[in-house]
């Protein structure tokens, strides 16, 4: 369980670094590898309280908007691991 909140601790820190430095591609890619990742984890762990900062990442990708993605990232979701 431990090795699992470290790796998404470790892909919020990538993915964060590179929407920050504007590097979308890379960024993107690291975010699709986190969402898998998530997934796996949430499956497994049933943590419904989540649900709404995942709704809001959600809306934040459909509408592109890399500095929320990044924020929600790292100032709501990293926390909870």
């Amino acid at each position: 369980m431990k090795e699992i909140k470290a790796i998404i601790k470790d892909k919020i820190d990538q993915v964060v670094e590179c929407f920050r430095t504007q590097n979308e591609g890379k960024a993107y890619s690291a975010l699709i590898e986190l969402i898998d990742i998530l997934i796996t984890y949430y499956n497994e762990n049933k943590e419904e309280e989540d649900i709404e900062t995942l709704q809001e990442l959600l809306k934040a990708i459909e509408n592109r908007d890399m500095v929320l993605i990044a924020d929600i990232l790292e100032y709501e979701l990293k926390d909870k691991f």
